[in-house]
């Protein structure tokens, strides 16, 4: 029966072609959306974490409940010393002390004399440390694109687009104007030592600075503070179980409720936005199922409905000859399982190449994703990831939207009269 109904299919294109290429373009979307996000989330996890969230990230309760503010002078005092306690306790992990901050960058002219004046937005992290790991966190070697690297304290990473709008060049010194944990004014010498390109719009654009963790304590009178501190699995593989183990150890064990001072531990999805996007992404490909299978769907009932007027002649012969409806009915849904097998089997082997391409050549998308959700960042260019489930999630609608569209079109067999059957016939 089933060698019958595929030599059909393939003879008889007026009936197949339409529902094949339905199904085929609908999988060849779902394959290629499943690829995509892929390759974006995995990318998505992995910049947010290492510029902002980490797998895990320490604060004080008190900088937490303000941290939109920044207030320095609710930030961990001895971050080097919670920092020893971490790694005893989680050897699987680092642990790394961050400082953000704001402040006003004063440019001079060749007196040096005030030239220009811009707000920027500071990351202080360690950068000259023989056995720091900062600098691939960060990806700050393939990221400088002149000058070097910092060497002293006070040398400075300056982003491209805002070191090129303001002609600030490498070996230039530029003056960090901002508030140390005290309250007080401070003033601070810096040395551009190289300017750098991350690749990531929100960062390239927005006025960042990086400079060494300890020339921002000494400029901010943090003795041995932080404003944060992130920890990372070594395998730099995020999980989520393995984040609340620690994060639930810290607050059980580190964290005094009635000490607004100490440290608090957030997951990554539990800082920012992460959460909810998360949840977002995980459900992104039920509901990209879910669309295309109703599309699909209606397509194809309004397509069975037409075939069916077309082949009355020929459900009237059968009916004669003494077929019973319900194995008419049963061929029909076999048939459009095998239409749905044969689109399927196409439109998969397209959406992978869709997914190749995107992997290999990547969108630029900078523009769109400049203005993305606090701590969430992603790449400029945009690749897909060719997974596991690329090779079969297309089955899921490529094999359900026509055999539904075929188990509601083909109830009319069951409506048929058996004295209209020669009238048919006759047609």
């Amino acid at each position: 029966m089933i060698k019958f109904l595929l030599i059909g299919i393939l003879r008889d294109r007026s009936r197949s072609l339409f529902p094949i290429l339905t199904v085929l373009i609908g999988t060849a979307l779902t394959v290629t959306m499943t690829g995509y996000m892929g390759g974006v989330v995995p990318d998505m996890i992995q910049l947010s974490s290492h510029l902002d969230a980490g797998h895990v990230k320490l604060m004080s309760q008190s900088f937490y409940e303000n941290r939109h503010q920044m207030p320095l002078d609710l930030a961990l005092d001895d971050a080097d010393g919670l920092i020893e306690t971490l790694d005893a306790q989680f050897p699987d992990m680092m642990w790394k002390a961050r400082t953000r901050f704001g402040g006003l960058l004063d440019i001079p002219d060749e007196n040096g004399e005030t030239r220009a004046q811009t707000t920027v937005s500071a990351l202080a992290a360690d950068l000259i440390s023989p056995n720091s790991t900062e600098l691939d966190y960060l990806n700050l070697r393939e990221s400088v694109v002149e000058g070097a690297l910092p060497q002293d304290p006070f040398d400075v990473l300056i982003a491209q687009a805002m070191a090129k709008s303001y002609a600030i060049n490498v070996g230039d010194q530029v003056t960090m104007m901002t508030s140390t944990v005290n309250g007080s004014m401070s003033f601070q010498n810096f040395r551009v030592a190289g300017m750098v390109v991350f690749g990531i719009a929100a960062l390239d654009k927005g006025g960042a600075i990086i400079t060494d963790i300890e020339g921002a304590r000494i400029a901010l009178d943090m003795n041995g503070g932080s404003t944060e501190i992130l920890g990372f699995f070594k395998d730099d593989e995020y999980n989520g179980e393995r984040a609340l183990v620690v994060s639930d150890w810290v607050n059980n064990n580190l964290k005094d409720v009635n000490d607004p001072y100490t440290p608090i531990a957030l997951r990554f999805e539990d800082s920012n936005e992460f959460g909810a996007m998360m949840q977002y992404m995980g459900s992104f490909m039920f509901i990209i199922s879910a669309v295309f299978i109703l599309i699909m769907f209606i397509v194809l009932w309004n397509s069975g409905l037409m075939n069916g007027l077309r082949r009355y002649g020929e459900m009237g012969l059968r009916l004669a000859v003494g077929e019973e409806k319900g194995h008419i009915y049963r061929t029909l849904l076999l048939e459009s399982s095998l239409i749905g097998i044969i689109g399927t089997i196409f439109g998969t082997a397209i959406g992978l190449i869709g997914v190749w391409m995107l992997q290999e050549y990547g969108i630029d998308l900078g523009n769109m994703t400049a203005n993305t959700g606090d701590g969430i960042y992603y790449p400029n260019v945009i690749r897909g990831k060719i997974t596991p489930a690329c090779f079969y999630i297309g089955f899921v609608p490529g094999l359900i939207a026509p055999f539904l569209g075929s188990l509601v079109s083909g109830r009319g067999i069951y409506k048929r009269q058996t004295a209209s059957l020669f009238k048919e016939l006759e047609t």
